[in-house]
């Protein structure tokens, strides 16, 4: 079988802003292909994002691009896999596969089909069959032709245009048997050139690993345990040491990131590994950063990845008010997470705080605590996001139920969309604190920390703030302007 796998894209305006994205390669389709492959199929990737960067931001290129290479690779199966922000790409990119073959099968899989499966092939009639969770062995048996009514977490079309959906299949038991990921059809030089966004302002040539999936916890605001079913699954020690390698060795990289939600899920496995990358040296070849849950983070253990050449940490912080992390359901505490923040200063590594505002119910003491917080913990990296109702949580859920107004699907991090405002205050309240947040507290902050952390570098200090500052510029001058459509708006009523 000739299967191409595809990365859609963000809407026209994210995409023209959002320059994230580029540094990121679709892993998920990488262990999709590499599982295809080693049963003998042939695969490519197609990240719709590197198309549409290579040729300048040319959308109607980048689709003749994508059908171009579809076409010559005679590709009987496209598989997508999406998020919520770009299901709109494939729906309208899937009707362009289906218009120069209807007989190709298309596939769509990633985080937003388990949130909404039926709705999502609702709106996507270019697409055939959803995948709801894990995507290997799923896309391994549709390739493989078994008889679509007996594939687990398989969504799909009828010829009479019924909408059937199949028992869940269990997880993938041992994440070593999964081969590694394949880099070696993405264009890795691309993605880990020197970029201040996957190692959290370091400037250096940095990808993205997981080393574990699952997470145990259920914050009502997250899409997570749609997949994991609250379970957390780990690569064995030795093989993130192995895949490690393999990235120094063939790339070049300089940091690692390690992606999964819960790095230090289990204390014992951070000791193994942290041992590991001592006896092999990796300490003394890269740096690296990993996303640590403020519950499990004690001296020890940050002292232990300090050695093993970890250099930041980045915390799910979400609010500096008590109520909003109880609303969460985030079984957290403010003075925890503060005593987290201290604790990860002395050790001497750097940290982030990721924050939610305007998560339902806040009221502007809410915020201000959260603003609060975040002044007395200065962390070195700041990230304040807008709440946004993901397909399938259990907040999601609740205003739904409620009838309260839910975004377009590609309006969900979009900057250029109208901001739906679920806070417990008057749109135009939220609005001024939080762009007043933006500009006078979150920007400086950054700004300040990532002149700090590469002052020693100038050449790829000048070269970042070059190359990946439009985003930020942009939507600083677009919030000035907001703020005045707001005074003027208060002075005139």
């Amino acid at each position: 079988m000739n299967i191409s796998l595809i990365y859609p894209l963000l809407s026209k305006a994210r995409s023209k802003v959002d320059e994230n994205k580029q540094y990121w390669p679709p892993l998920g389709l990488g262990y999709i292909a590499a599982v295809l492959r080693e049963k003998g199929h042939s695969v490519q990737i197609l990240d719709r994002d590197l198309i549409l960067r290579k040729n300048r931001l040319n959308f109607d290129k980048t689709d003749e691009i994508t059908l171009s290479h579809i076409r010559d690779f005679e590709t009987q199966i496209v598989g997508f896999s999406t998020t919520t922000p770009n299901v709109s790409d494939v729906n309208t990119f899937s009707r362009k596969v289906k218009k120069i073959n209807p007989e190709i099968v298309t596939v769509i899989g990633g985080p937003h089909c388990a949130g909404e499966p039926v709705a999502t092939l609702e709106m996507c009639n270019g697409i055939d069959m959803l995948v709801r969770g894990e995507g290997e062995m799923v896309m391994l048996d549709i390739v493989n032709g078994m008889s679509i009514d007996s594939i687990g977490s398989l969504t799909y079309r009828k010829s009479n245009g019924s909408i059937i959906s199949n028992p869940d299949r269990p997880l993938i038991e041992s994440l070593d048997s999964l081969p590694l990921p394949a880099r070696d059809m993405l264009d890795m030089n691309y993605y880990t050139r020197p970029s201040r966004f996957i190692s959290r302002n370091l400037s250096l040539r940095t990808t993205h690993i997981f080393t574990a999936r699952g997470c145990p916890y259920n914050c009502h605001y997250c899409a997570g345990p749609l997949i994991g079913q609250r379970m957390v699954r780990y690569h064995s020690s030795q093989r993130v040491v192995s895949e490690i390698e393999e990235l120094i060795d063939k790339y070049s990289i300089e940091a690692v990131y390690f992606a999964e939600d819960m790095f230090l899920s289990s204390k014992k496995r951070v000791k193994e590994m942290t041992t590991l990358f001592m006896e092999h040296g990796i300490h003394k070849k890269i740096v690296w950063m990993a996303q640590v849950s403020p519950k499990v983070a004690d001296t020890e253990l940050l002292s232990m990845m300090k050695d093993a050449g970890c250099v930041h940490v980045e915390y799910g912080f979400e609010s500096g008010s008590q109520r909003i992390l109880d609303l969460m359901n985030k079984r957290a505490s403010v003075e925890r997470n503060k005593e987290v923040a201290i604790l990860t200063r002395k050790s001497g590594l750097r940290f982030q705080g990721n924050f939610i505002v305007g998560y339902p119910g806040e009221t502007e003491k809410d915020f201000n605590k959260t603003i609060s917080f975040i002044k007395e913990t200065s962390p070195n990296n700041v990230s304040l996001n807008l709440f946004m109702p993901l397909p399938g949580t259990e907040i999601y859920k609740k205003l739904k139920n409620e009838g309260k107004l839910l975004p377009n699907w590609d309006d969900i991090g979009n900057p250029e969309t109208p901001y739906i405002n679920y806070a417990d205050m008057l749109q135009s309240q939220f609005e001024r604190l939080y762009l007043n947040a933006k500009l006078k507290i979150i920007l400086p902050l950054n700004l300040i920390h990532f002149l700090k952390d590469n002052l020693f570098h100038p050449f790829r200090l000048l070269y970042v703030i070059s190359t990946q500052f439009k985003s930020v510029i942009t939507r600083a001058i677009k919030a000035v302007i907001r703020l005045q459509k707001i005074k003027l708006n208060d002075i005139e009523i």
